[in-house]
């Protein structure tokens, strides 16, 4: 970061130019059966610092996929999940997750995560996506059984 920017600008120059810090990697079979890959598991098993966790160190709570590529051999259902903005923004304005969940805070009850439609991937297509707080993929096939690929980066805040 250079000495005349603010923090918030250099992250967000990193953020536009898809510099991202933090690296994972999985793949799977797709069955009939719903699967959930959380992101940072794969990451975690190469190195500790690569995809960190809440308690890791300060600002490892604020680890989010940024840039989700995803290839599957046969067609395919995904679903992102992502941490709901609004949430984040209450507990950085003061609030419990316990306030938050009793409807406490102004908006009333305010859910934790937004889940995104089922969205499909055709067979030998490779489609990448941006979500800003993404924390987990969830996929199922739509005729018959294939395998999944899927490429995932992102950034904390105080890891860099």
């Amino acid at each position: 970061m250079s000495l005349l920017e603010e923090p918030r600008a250099t992250w967000e120059k990193r953020f536009q130019a898809r510099h991202y810090s933090y690296r994972d990697f999985y793949s799977a079979s797709v069955t009939v059966t719903p699967q959930t890959y959380v992101f940072g598991t794969a990451a975690r098993a190469v190195s500790k610092w690569n995809w960190p966790h809440a308690g890791d160190y300060i600002g490892a709570a604020q680890t989010y996929a940024r840039e989700i590529k995803v290839f599957c051999t046969e067609d395919t259902y995904i679903i992102i999940t992502s941490v709901n903005p609004l949430y984040l923004t209450l507990l950085n304005q003061g609030y419990t997750a316990q306030q938050i969940a009793g409807g406490a805070a102004p908006q009333g009850v305010v859910p934790q995560y937004v889940t995104e439609v089922p969205m499909i991937i055709r067979a030998g297509e490779q489609i990448t996506f941006f979500p800003t707080y993404a924390v987990s993929i969830t996929w199922y096939r739509v005729s018959i059984d294939g395998e999944i690929y899927i490429w995932v980066e992102g950034n904390a805040e105080g890891g860099e």
